[in-house]
């Protein structure tokens, strides 16, 4: 996924001086064995010519810690490197997906005007649904968001990448995602690739004891279905920000017309004054169906017009309905809205 470095990281980073205490992230010319995974001394040269990598490395080392916990202190104090550029990897990867959960939480809570979390989901559909569903729940726990964001200890960090099935999930699915580009991707520094790393992330798993050579394989299919469920999420959240950008047109027999109606649903158990968006097929079958009953109406009052001077001469009986209550005859219940279940 081409993607825009965050705004709030700056160049600035780059002029720090040399008698700073705080160690500055720089690239080696390669990483011999950083456990648990290995990366190549090409992936390290890529990693190292990309602007936006080196943008957000600099950002990192201004920032974020450098200090190991005492399980990883004095034993890795000597390879903080190793740990530090596959933390900075890990922070590339993981922090876009959150920060896409979090505007789809956004643009959700706009689009259905819902009280609980738990109601967020029906803004989307289809695999959006199951892949915000099962982020929702990852990212529940602040623990899960701690790693996301790299905040503690940088071997911790790095360790905790195996920690389950779900975070070696959407690590996968982190790697496929930043190899897409999209088409409204915007200009300026961008992260690289990040395929490379899922032979490290296979190589750990195979060295793992918990997980073993087969796993890998076994969690390829879910990494997919949730790279394919995040996609659909970020081209649903477009078109639903598309949506609320528009102006809403009210209902002036509704009451309500004054509060802006949901362009996707309302909240769950249907609150008066949230209606569903009507497609064109239903706006067109709306039309012809006033069209129906005012071509009804014009041709009931032609019969009346005509009959009414029989009626008065008295060669016709008079009517024992008035013309008002032919028109009501028809049924008085119209949908205005369908909930999705």
């Amino acid at each position: 996924m081409s993607r825009k470095v965050d705004d709030h990281i700056t160049t600035a980073t780059e002029e720090r001086t040399e008698q700073d205490d705080m160690p500055v992230a720089t690239l080696p010319t390669m990483t011999p064995n950083a456990s648990p995974f290995l990366l190549k001394v090409q992936d390290v040269e890529t990693l190292a010519q990309a602007d936006g990598f080196s943008i957000l490395r600099a950002h990192l080392s201004e920032h974020y810690t450098y200090e190991l916990c005492d399980a990883h202190t004095p034993a890795h104090l000597e390879n903080l490197e190793r740990w530090l550029i596959v933390r900075d990897v890990l922070h590339a990867l993981l922090v876009p997906v959150v920060e896409l959960f979090d505007k789809a939480c956004g643009v959700a809570s706009a689009a259905t005007h819902a009280t609980k979390l738990e109601d967020l989901e029906y803004a989307f559909t289809g695999t959006a649904r199951s892949a915000f569903v099962w982020l929702q729940c990852f990212l529940s726990s602040e623990k899960e968001r701690d790693w996301c964001y790299t905040r503690v200890c940088p071997a911790c960090v790095v360790d905790h990448s195996l920690d389950s099935e779900f975070s070696i999930r959407l690590l996968h699915a982190a790697c496929l995602l930043s190899d897409v580009h999209y088409p409204f991707t915007i200009e300026g520094p961008t992260l690289p690739s990040f395929m490379f790393f899922l032979e490290s992330l296979e190589h750990a798993i195979e060295e793992d004891e918990l997980y073993g050579a087969d796993f890998f394989e076994l969690m390829q299919p879910k990494a997919v279905a949730t790279r394919d469920g995040v996609e659909d999420l970020i081209h649903q959240c477009l078109e639903l920000d598309v949506l609320l950008s528009q102006p809403t047109s009210p209902d002036p027999s509704s009451p309500e017309s004054s509060v802006p109606a949901s362009p996707v649903v309302g909240p769950l158990g249907g609150t008066p004054g949230m209606k569903v968006k009507r497609s064109k097929m239903a706006r067109r079958q709306m039309r012809l169906q006033v069209e129906e009953e005012q071509w009804m109406e014009d041709m009931l009052r032609k019969c009346w017009d005509q009959l009414q001077p029989a009626v008065e001469a008295g060669l016709v009986p008079v009517p024992t309905r008035s013309l008002d209550a032919v028109l009501k005859a028809g049924p008085a219940v119209s949908v205005d809205e369908v909930i999705p279940g």
